[in-house]
């Protein structure tokens, strides 16, 4: 009982008032350095990113998974309770628990608005790469010439960019003859000429 009514002390007294000023301030001065820090791109998830020069292709399956893509724990919703948490904390604080029951109610509210803006944000990226499977029925170039019944390369017109691509064709093609690619089995593409 002890422990109980010493944490009403603080609650009701004036106590907790330097918390929420901590938190507030604290939160606030956190939330405007990864502000800044973001837009001259520093810190954020692309931190880590690693650049790979290769040869091949990869196909990468990402399914739309919905409303699992909401993630309310993360580094800028906890950041924003905590600095919503302080200042519902200041205007509120001095009507005790009341007080205490709004300063949390108004940093659970930040922090859902804040996953929920983060979440559209991250859908708004777009994968600019073609699944293989899509390629067949593309025109495109021959690229290095390609002899009959064997392999070469074809640079494929994809409006919004170009696909170089391992090609066969049962006719000799030469550099720059145009081509549609008509199947593809074990990631070669059958073409023929235009």
């Amino acid at each position: 009982m002890t422990i109980l009514s010493t944490i009403s002390e603080f609650v009701n007294g004036g106590g907790i008032m330097a918390v929420y000023w901590g938190f507030a301030i604290g939160g606030s001065v956190i939330f405007a350095i990864t502000a800044i820090a973001a837009l001259f791109g520093l810190g954020g998830e692309s931190a880590g990113d690693v650049d790979v020069d290769m040869d091949g292709e990869i196909d990468i399956v990402h399914p739309d998974s919905g409303i699992f893509d909401f993630k309310l724990i993360s580094f800028r919703s906890i950041l924003a309770f905590i600095a919503m948490f302080g200042w519902g904390g200041v205007v509120f604080g001095e009507y005790g628990w009341k007080g205490l029951g709004a300063a949390l109610g108004c940093g659970l509210v930040t922090m859902v608005i804040t996953a929920y803006l983060i979440m559209s944000i991250l859908k708004l990226q777009q994968n600019g790469t073609h699944a293989n499977a899509s390629l067949v029925g593309k025109h495109g170039t021959v690229y290095l010439s390609i002899p009959a019944g064997g392999r070469g390369k074809v640079v494929l017109d994809l409006g919004d960019s170009t696909r170089e691509i391992t090609a066969y064709s049962d006719v000799a093609l030469s550099k720059g003859d145009p081509v549609v690619t008509t199947a593809l089995n074990a990631e070669i593409f059958t073409v023929k000429p235009l």
